[in-house]
């Protein structure tokens, strides 16, 4: 009877902290937050496996891949729509993963940095387009952020939902 108790509390706990965490970590670097909810799921669908469904994990997974997609899109295009070349892209992506070690700040600034630096060393560009490149980077990072934050909330939503549709 305890242990039964537990692994409910455990797989619980699993999910509620891998639900918050998972909306969190959308802000803060180290770990991609739908990542987490869908570990989350994962491991309370193998302690109480008839509350989610397999579906809903399989759609939580591809939402999780997109959530991915839609923070380097979100860069790039950003980028690409204030005139960034090949090179402010791919300085904008190199800047972007460098700035995960300098923690949030780094999330939002090193995307701009590597747009501008990549359209002024690589491209030969301007300093004044090279930074229009890099201000555009920013603002794609700021756009990706609110549809990545969009996307682990339906997620979240979804789990909730399921829970009620297949709960036992």
């Amino acid at each position: 009877m305890v242990a039964e108790v537990s692994l409910q509390v455990l797989a619980w706990s699993t999910l509620v902290l891998g639900m918050v965490l998972g909306v969190v970590f959308v802000f803060l670097p180290v770990i991609p937050g739908p990542l987490l909810i869908v570990l989350g799921a994962i491991v309370h669908k193998l302690l109480l496996p008839d509350w989610l469904s397999w579906w809903m994990i399989g759609a939580l997974g591809v939402l999780a891949v997109l959530e991915r997609v839609a923070d380097f899109v979100g860069t790039m295009a950003g980028a690409k729509w204030m005139g960034a070349t090949k090179w402010g892209i791919l300085g904008a992506v190199i800047g972007g993963v460098v700035g995960l070690f300098f923690g949030i700040i780094g999330i939002f600034v090193g995307p701009v940095i590597g747009a501008a630096v990549g359209e002024w060393l690589f491209a030969r560009r301007h300093p004044k387009e090279s930074m229009k490149a890099g201000v555009g980077a920013g603002v794609g990072v700021g756009v990706s952020t609110v549809v990545r934050l969009g996307i682990a909330l339906g997620m979240a939503f979804l789990v909730v939902v399921d829970l009620f549709w297949n709960g036992a």
